[in-house]
């Protein structure tokens, strides 16, 4: 009785093993290659917003691939009826991720960017908030900002102004010098930071700071190896607790 006890409990564990190994062989899979549903609702996701973008285009979705990468589904959509200077029609890479899906990359707009109006504005945009950030932070380096600008958008002479009219708002990126720099005194060069964006009536979604070792130790970089990351959106605040300080 007891034998027979024993081996039914080897076999339910053995199941239940079974069952876990699965489950983690399937999540596995999934993690590489997607899965049908989610494919699925992210081809819904796409269709749904071509539609509500591009109401006046003939639009059709060729191919989906899941990108392990980057966790999303990378498709490929072509514009019926127009033709391109070749003689083909025209054909965009859109990505679509998250667990609710959501368009990450519009392959339409992207074709449309002004890329030389919008390398001019950036430039402009990162010379002005260089300086304003010297001013309170003087151990500010360097600033980087992505900003998009369509064509038609804004006309071809327009000057950088935070009251500029952009559909996105400003990602902004700023290197700092760690030298006797703790992760109190980085929460505080973001909190100024912040100060001067939301003065100056920025329109900005995410900053993140980067705080460098620019010594002797850092070799020939210029900008040295990161030693403290800070990050914050609009109206957000952070405190020495949320700065990362990273290993080198």
């Amino acid at each position: 009785m007891k034998t027979r006890k024993k081996k039914k409990g080897m076999y339910i564990a053995l199941l239940v093993l079974l069952g876990l190994l699965g489950l983690l062989v399937g999540s596995l899979y999934n993690s590489l290659n997607g899965n049908p549903l989610s494919k699925w609702l992210a081809q819904r996701e796409l269709q749904q917003f071509m539609v509500e973008h591009y109401p006046e285009k003939r639009l059709r979705i060729e191919k989906g691939f899941y990108d392990f990468k980057f966790k999303r589904y990378e498709f490929r959509v072509k514009e019926i009826g127009v033709d391109a200077d070749k003689g083909e029609p025209a054909e965009y890479e859109f990505s679509v991720g998250g667990w609710i899906p959501k368009v990450k990359v519009d392959g339409i707009r992207s074709a449309n960017l002004d890329m030389p109006l919008m390398e001019r504005l950036r430039g402009e945009a990162e010379a002005e908030l260089q300086a304003a950030f010297a001013r309170r932070v003087p151990a500010v380096r360097e600033v980087s900002v992505q900003l998009e600008v369509v064509k038609g958008q804004l006309a071809e002479n327009a000057a950088w102004t935070p009251s500029l009219k952009l559909d996105e708002p400003l990602y902004i990126h700023v290197v700092t010098d760690a030298a006797g720099a703790s992760k109190q005194q980085v929460a505080e060069a973001a909190a100024e930071i912040a100060a001067v964006l939301d003065a100056g009536g920025y329109d900005y979604g995410h900053v993140t700071i980067n705080s460098n070792v620019m010594d002797d130790e850092a070799g020939k970089d210029p900008y040295g190896y990161v030693k403290y990351v800070a990050r914050f959106d609009k109206g957000g605040k952070v405190s020495a607790g949320d700065v990362e300080e990273v290993t080198k």
